[in-house]
């Protein structure tokens, strides 16, 4: 069976509207505005007079944001890391006394972990591992972690992942948290 559907007839919507328009009896709108504006008391025709372009400019002008005015410091402030960027394997080799090797943890890749494994594993939060996912890059050193790989991580005051540093290749790959919360990577 050959059922042909009846298309459905367009509507010109610019000449509907311009019918409409043009029915419009705009000298008996004007009359009935005036008699209306005329009912008014004396007084509340100059307060309307009065309050309406007051009304009309506060909600056309913007004005600044009270609150952002009101902090001194700037919304973008850099933020000074004290960073050691050298690889992994240098850093074994030569102990620096002034830095404190107690905040930083250590953990080896074993065959067959993820980098969720490691996370469980060493009780660092999930969510830091999704936030640390979003900004991997291109060569994806989290998602191609390997056996014997060192993980390097600083843990922050609130129990939060602070720096994350892996070694691949004799390159050395950092993850930092940002001011605002969220994770920057350095290479």
């Amino acid at each position: 069976m050959n059922r042909r559907h009846k298309k459905k007839q367009q509507t010109d919507y610019l000449a509907l509207i311009q019918t409409k328009w043009s029915a419009i009896d705009w000298q008996d709108y004007l009359n009935k505005a005036k008699s209306s504006w005329g009912q008014l008391p004396r007084f509340h025709q100059r307060a309307l007079m009065v309050l309406v372009p007051i009304v009309f400019i506060i909600t056309v002008i913007p004005f600044p944001n009270m609150a952002e005015s009101g902090s001194s410091e700037p919304a973008n402030k850099r933020v000074e890391l004290d960073i050691n960027t050298r690889g992994l394997s240098e850093q074994r080799e030569t102990t620096d006394s002034s830095t404190n090797l107690n905040a930083w943890r250590e953990y080896t890749v074993q065959k067959g972990d993820t980098l969720s494994q490691v996370f469980r594993v060493n009780n660092l939060p999930m969510a830091d591992l999704n936030a640390l996912v979003k900004i991997e890059g291109s060569d994806k050193p989290l998602s191609h972690i390997q056996q014997g790989q060192l993980i390097r991580f600083k843990m922050a005051e609130q129990g939060r992942l602070d720096i994350l540093q892996l070694e691949k290749n004799g390159q050395s790959v950092m993850f930092f948290r940002l001011s605002e919360g969220g994770f920057g990577r350095s290479k």
